[in-house]
């Protein structure tokens, strides 16, 4: 009987390893946990300090292998496929965020057309540039005189100029 304690006791330590490593949807954790409770059940039978010593293993031994696993996961190939990798911290390695930085202020007061329906963003052409806008309350048709009324942050506001 101790034997095969010590066969299910290694094996629900196998299973768990691999429940780390392979996404089985817990179906080698269920393994894991009927050889490991199945080992302690059976060194119970041969005695009770056996079933105590195999208990300690277990209850010791999953969270280490846990922890060690989780460590060590995200290092292996499957690992790298399913974790993200960190953001990037220098600004330069990140790139453009799609933000402009240049100031849209002048614009303030100034008249254009719309170039599609404003419905509530498009394009518009001011002072000869096209922009994307966004328009402050009601849809705006396509060739419909505008004016920009406020800038927020980065979008340009406009407002359909009545005559």
């Amino acid at each position: 009987m101790l034997s095969y304690a010590i066969i299910l006791l290694i094996v629900g330590i196998i299973i768990i390893l691999l429940e780390i490593f392979i996404p089985s949807a817990g179906i080698l954790g269920f393994m894991a946990a009927c050889a490991l409770i199945g080992s302690v059940v059976l060194a119970f039978r041969e005695s009770e300090t056996t079933g105590f010593i195999f208990l300690a293993i277990a209850v010791v031994s999953v969270p280490i292998l846990i922890i060690a696993g989780l460590k060590i996961f995200p290092k292996t190939p499957v690992g790298k496929r399913v974790i993200l990798k960190p953001a990037v911290e220098e600004a330069r390695q990140r790139g453009s965020s799609g933000v402009s930085e240049q100031d849209y202020s002048s614009l303030i007061g100034k008249t254009g057309r719309t170039v599609t329906p404003l419905r509530p963003s498009g394009s518009a052409e001011i002072a000869g540039e096209r922009y994307s806008v966004v328009a402050e309350g009601e849809l705006i048709d396509n060739n419909t005189e505008i004016e920009v009324v406020r800038i927020d942050g980065n979008s340009i506001v406009v407002d359909q100029k009545y005559a």
